[in-house]
């Protein structure tokens, strides 16, 4: 679950469930590890960030042993990303 701001920044992020290996990719959730607080105060559309783990030339610090599943995580908040900009434009749209 990932909330924005209106203009697009990322106040915060929750991971819902998750299928990951104990100790490595599980440290997703919350509380396990700094990863998913790293993108908070942060927009995808600011050209100042990559959105990608570091190993891709990214902004962002992948958890240890679990590139993989950092990687998805970051594919996730881009999709979000992307729906969040359809949904304000279609309401735009309609307020026009």
């Amino acid at each position: 679950m990932v909330g924005f701001t209106p203009d697009g920044t990322i106040v915060g992020t929750s991971v819902i469930s998750h299928a990951e290996t104990p100790g490595l990719g599980a440290k997703i959730s919350d509380g396990e590890s700094h990863f998913i607080t790293q993108f908070e105060g942060k927009n995808p559309g600011d050209s100042n960030f990559k959105f990608a783990v570091k190993k891709d030339g990214g902004s962002f610090d992948a958890i240890t042993a679990s590139t993989i599943t950092s990687r998805a995580f970051i594919d996730v908040l881009n999709n979000a990303y992307n729906a969040f900009l359809n949904i304000n434009k279609s309401g735009e749209a309609q307020q026009n």
